[in-house]
């Protein structure tokens, strides 16, 4: 079974893996205490943990592409609806591409 996103939880089959309950920070497991993966910061940018200083893994600036790094012309890693379907969303937004980038990529 692969991993599906409801906008808030991230399951593998019945078990939550991560959640979005803070609509900017993704976190392992199903508590909203859990260690942060990533979050989502200034103009749609996916950062590592909790911080708006963490590495900036990649974006969806264009907001068709989520591409590499903090840059709007970073390399194109999928287009944001192919990211959506593969983690079974209908959303396309910063919270889609972050659980891709951490879950399904």
């Amino acid at each position: 079974m692969g991993i599906k996103f409801d906008g808030t939880n991230v399951k593998n089959g019945s078990r939550v893996v991560a959640n979005m309950k803070r609509s900017n920070e993704l976190r392992e497991g199903s508590s909203s205490g859990g260690k942060a993966l990533g979050n989502i910061k200034r103009n749609n940018e996916i950062r590592e943990g909790s911080s708006s200083g963490g590495k900036a893994l990649c974006n969806i600036k264009d907001g068709k592409n989520i591409r590499l790094g903090s840059s709007s012309g970073g390399r194109t890693q999928i287009k944001l609806s192919d990211a959506a379907k593969a983690i079974g969303t209908s959303s396309q937004g910063p919270s889609t591409a972050a659980v891709w980038w951490f879950f399904a990529r």
